[in-house]
């Protein structure tokens, strides 16, 4: 009778795994020099795993373990909103965070060539959620509110991976989820006093407030988005 293979020995795996690649550009990985770097050959990978883009989804899903199973409830308030895209997109001074949001990038960018199904799925569900929050706050043109959302979202997030600042990121985060909230009408819900110590501390202090929801102005122009989440002069 064959023995049954250790549980433990897959979570090991990808959490050496993940330490690996901190400082490995994924072009550079191979089951072999994984494998070396591990102390071990490839034999054990590929058992596990099967595949080299296997191995690294895996250490992916590892390090979204967290994010993954924070879900945005369609009746969500704009704190829970911006709580929500600082999680999924965000957060990117956590070490765990920052490398998966670098590998979903170096993997999600091929996958349609790789014939994978992973990281095209996960941007489908988070537009679909904030589709569903836009709707059921009654946005206008909710569709397309949401899925610029997101889009817009990712692209400070791979901003945050170029640049490194990751406080930077996060308040662009926060910007994104009052847009949504203003265009929703949402003024008056309860977004609370912004956290004078917190990421938004630099740049909100003094800000208008419009029922306990800070206007954020455009920079460059001194304009706000109104209702509908459109920047007029």
């Amino acid at each position: 009778m064959p023995r049954r293979p250790d549980p433990s020995i897959k979570p090991a795996i990808v959490e050496r795994v993940a330490a690996h690649l901190r400082a490995t550009p994924i072009e550079a990985v191979t089951l072999r020099g994984v494998g070396r770097a591990l102390g071990t050959s490839a034999y054990p990978l590929v058992y596990h795993f099967g595949s080299r883009d296997a191995l690294v989804d895996a250490v992916v899903e590892h390090l979204e373990r967290t994010c993954d199973h924070v879900e945005l409830d369609s009746a969500a308030t704009p704190t829970d909103l911006r709580s929500w895209f600082r999680e999924q997109f965000g957060n990117l001074g956590d070490p765990d965070r920052y490398l998966a949001a670098r590998l979903t990038f170096e993997l999600g960018a091929t996958e349609p060539l790789r014939g994978g199904c992973r990281h095209r799925p996960r941007h489908d569900r988070q537009v679909a959620s904030v589709v569903a929050w836009c709707r059921h706050h009654d946005v206008t043109d909710p569709e397309r509110r949401g899925r610029e959302a997101v889009l817009y979202a990712r692209g400070v997030q791979w901003g945050g991976v170029l640049d490194g600042d990751q406080q930077a990121a996060d308040q662009a985060l926060h910007r994104i989820a009052r847009t949504l909230a203003l265009a929703a009408g949402r003024a008056d819900a309860a977004v609370g006093p912004i956290d004078t110590t917190g990421p938004d501390a630099e740049h909100d202090e003094g800000r208008p407030e419009r029922g306990g929801l800070r206007v954020e102005p455009d920079r460059d122009r001194g304009v706000v988005p109104d209702r509908d989440g459109q920047v007029r002069a």
